[in-house]
Order: structure tokens, then C-alpha cells, then sequence
């Protein structure tokens, strides 16, 4: 989606809240798209299954779990002083490690302001006649993109 000046809508005469994007998901991905997306200085909504951040690294907490590329090549590198002030305890770290280190990127950019933990989403429709989606979620939500 670009960013443009939108005339009010009709969803948002109806009361149903506007975004200019939402992501499923706060793992690496969802985190990157959120932090990039609010660079650009449009509004986000994320929606995580889970009660924490971290996606793959969240979910699979089993005995040996470790990422198998090296940290620095796995770690984001979109900003320097990021990269220069985490320091990897392993050339290839285990999943507590990843998952403290995605938790800082979280804290350290105020991601989960914008991320709704425990919320499934249920349903996206794309209504072409208005341009946007429509999402819905297992705790009620709904919101359009603008």
C-alpha cells in the first residue's frame, strides 16, 4: 500500500478502526515490518498468537534448539548501534539466547505498543469496491486498512 490522503471511508464512519497495514505475526519478520512500516510514518497493527514476541523462537523451546547461521548474520542490521550493542555469547546461538535478543529489539524500538499478544486472526477480506482489508480476530477486533 502507498501512503495517500484517504477521504474518510465508510468503515470508519461505521466505527470500525483504520490502519495503513497489519501484520500477522511478531516473530523477526513481523517485527522488521513493523519497525520498517512505522519508518515511513504509517500506522500498524500486529497481531501475535502468542503472549511474547519472538515467532519460531517463542514456539520451539525444545531441549537443543540453536539457529544454525551465525548470530551476526542472523541478527537484524538495520541500525548500527543495534548491531554494536548486542553482544552474541555463541557463533551460533541457542534459543534462549535468540529469543532475549529479539525481546530487546521489542523493547528497545517500543514495538509491542502496537502488537495485540494472544489474538488470532480469523478472518481477512479484501473489499475491492473500497480498496481495503478487512480483518477480523478471535477477540473481536475489527479494523480495516486505509
Amino acid at each position: 500500500m502507498t501512503q495517500k490522503d484517504h477521504q474518510p471511508s465508510s468503515t470508519a464512519v461505521r466505527g470500525i478502526p483504520e490502519v495503513d497495514a497489519v501484520v500477522v505475526g511478531a516473530g523477526m519478520s513481523g517485527l522488521y515490518m513493523l519497525h520498517k512500516l512505522r519508518g515511513l510514518g504509517l500506522t500498524v497493527q500486529v497481531f501475535e498468537k502468542g503472549d511474547g514476541v519472538g515467532g519460531t523462537w517463542f514456539w520451539n523451546r525444545y531441549p537443543g534448539a540453536r539457529v544454525d547461521v551465525k548470530s551476526m548474520d542472523y541478527s537484524f542490521s538495520f541500525d548500527p548501534d543495534l548491531e554494536q550493542e548486542w553482544e552474541w555469547t555463541e557463533k551460533y546461538p541457542p534459543q534462549d539466547e535468540l529469543l532475549r535478543y529479539i525481546n530487546h529489539v521489542a523493547d528497545r524500538f517500543d514495538l509491542r505498543r502496537d502488537i495485540r499478544f494472544e489474538t488470532t486472526v480469523t478472518e481477512a477480506v479484501f473489499d475491492e469496491d473500497v480498496d481495503r482489508w478487512h480483518v477480523r480476530t478471535d477477540r473481536g477486533d475489527q479494523l480495516s486498512t486505509q
